[in-house]
């Protein structure tokens, strides 16, 4: 029972779980959870699931991905944790609805010498994230695995999208080198604008205006359909869709 005085005020309050599990398994209807807090630790590969289970639940809370296999860490079954895997993390627990928290191996060991870790790559990274997943309405996006006509793959290489609910707006994370056939119908707009964005640079590329198929003489739109590709020499990449009147 978590007490009157500590839930007054700005406090959140939440349950961290131990190994692979959901503090929405325990106490998910409990008043005093604020949001769900998921540990997957060495199941990187289960992110993706895990969040959306909870995002799902009702009633609605948020949800963070608090613990997942921290950058470098030496002691997961399923590593080497590497930065592309830190990545991925990340852009599952986004593109399933909900946030995460980066974890860096020396920073809770706090060996000697843990405070050169601060600039490691993937810390670098976690801050393209942010300008990437902040550069839409971030709090109004849906998961919408729908967007896939072919290449949403699974597990380790899953790809995932989120769109806006008036579909003006969508992103895609594509987590590894690979090809997806997107439903550019599904973009409630006469046309949309295709920017591909590298999530360990930031860097963006251009690729291409194409018809959506909503046209404003008609309720029904004609099937469109667009293949993106991972660029050659990236090994993950975020697909902006953003629509054009």
């Amino acid at each position: 029972m978590v007490g009157p005085a500590l839930h007054e005020g700005v406090h959140l309050i939440t349950y961290h779980p131990c190994g692979w599990t959901h503090s929405s398994w325990f106490f998910h209807t409990d008043d005093w959870l604020d949001f769900n807090m998921i540990q997957t630790w060495t199941e990187w590969a289960k992110v993706y699931p895990a969040v959306a289970y909870d995002f799902m639940r009702l009633p609605a809370k948020p949800v963070v991905l608090g613990e997942g296999a921290y950058e470098n860490g030496p002691e997961y079954p399923q590593g080497p944790i590497t930065p592309v895997v830190v990545r991925r993390q990340a852009w599952w627990a986004f593109m399933a609805g909900g946030y995460s928290t980066y974890g860096q191996d020396q920073m809770w060991r706090a060996l000697p010498g843990w405070t050169d870790t601060f600039d490691t790559p993937a810390a670098v990274h976690m801050t393209i994230y942010k300008t990437i997943a902040t550069s839409h309405p971030w709090w109004r996006r849906i998961p919408n695995q729908g967007l896939f006509a072919s290449g949403v793959s699974s597990e380790r290489t899953l790809n995932a999208a989120v769109s806006s609910p008036e579909g003006d707006w969508a992103m895609v994370y594509m987590a590894s080198q690979c090809n997806v056939l997107i439903h550019l119908d599904r973009i409630q707009t006469r046309r949309v604008k295709a920017t591909l964005v590298n999530p360990a640079t930031g860097e963006a590329q251009d690729a291409g205006t194409c018809e959506t198929g909503n046209r404003g003489d008609t309720p029904f739109p004609q099937s469109r359909q667009q293949w993106f590709s991972t660029p050659g020499h990236w090994e993950d990449a975020v697909l902006v869709l953003d629509g054009i009147a």
